[in-house]
């Protein structure tokens, strides 16, 4: 079984790919039986561990259909509403990012624009995001334009890096070839390196979803008037864990889903980098 050279049916690899998830669903519901099982005979009725903490399966879903089905006073579906509001903020976000990729550019090309930048760049690459917050939040105060800076100071340098590396691997002599073509500088910066990294920072791009996800939630922590992680704030001090669990899963089913998406981008032009 555990060999290098193991191969399996199918059916086995998605038997074996789904089988956590089987275990991680038992164990859950184990617990939310045990937590019952202990609030009914601790004594004297009290007990500290408190079944709100692991909802049924039945009490998620009447959560789900409450934020997501009713309308609030206001008249807006919450989930719906939320979810909008968080994914333009991280599209906006990640749209801003993607012009690192022209930056890593520019600097994996042109030596003086390498040397003017590269430094700077792993400068900013090392400033901890999160502890800029309240920087952020005092400079460009708490509305959408805030958020959208967390993630681009949190993800554009990395990105930036990796696009100027990336270029670099590339071959001198592809470079020499296109000059005596007679290729203008910029025919060879955009016709000559830019399709060979653009599947590379396709996968870079998608790598860094799952922070640029994250900034977008601690910005709504902390300030914001609707988004997944501000709905998440707010219920939690009523222990709304029939809610929060649904959120929570919902945020990783969009980000999974827009992951797969770029998996599909990388292989359908994969062919370019060859």
């Amino acid at each position: 079984m555990f060999r290098t050279d193991t191969k399996m049916p199918p059916w086995l690899a998605w038997v074996l790919a789904i089988l956590p998830f089987v275990l991680l669903a038992a164990l859950y519901l184990w617990g939310a039986d045990y937590l019952r099982y202990l609030a009914e005979h601790a004594a004297d009725g009290q007990s500290t561990a408190s079944p709100k903490l692991m909802p049924l399966v039945s009490e998620m879903l009447d959560g789900l259909r409450r934020v997501a089905l009713e309308p609030d006073g206001q008249g807006e579906f919450r989930l719906w509403s939320d979810t909008v509001a968080t994914v333009s903020r991280f599209a906006t976000g990640m749209f801003f990012v993607s012009f690192g990729v022209i930056i890593g550019l520019y600097m994996g090309t042109f030596p003086i624009v390498n040397a003017l930048l590269f430094r700077f760049f792993v400068f900013l690459d090392k400033v901890p995001p999160l502890l800029l917050l309240p920087v952020i939040f005092l400079a460009f105060g708490t509305d959408e334009f805030s958020k959208v800076m967390l993630v681009v100071i949190g993800v554009l340098p990395g990105v930036v890096i990796d696009a100027q590396m990336r270029t670099k691997e590339i071959r001198r002599e592809q470079i020499q070839k296109a000059q005596t073509l007679g290729a203008s500088e910029q025919e060879i910066a955009w016709t000559v390196i830019f399709p060979q990294i653009l599947p590379k920072m396709l996968g870079t791009l998608r790598l860094n979803f799952k922070a640029a996800w994250i900034y977008v939630i601690a910005g709504e922590f902390i300030a914001a008037s609707e988004g997944l992680g501000y709905r998440v704030f707010v219920v939690k001090r009523y222990v709304a864990m029939d809610i929060i669990i649904p959120y929570v899963i919902w945020a990783t089913i969009l980000v999974f889903a827009l992951d797969l998406l770029f998996q599909w981008l990388e292989s359908r032009y994969r062919w370019v980098g060859k």
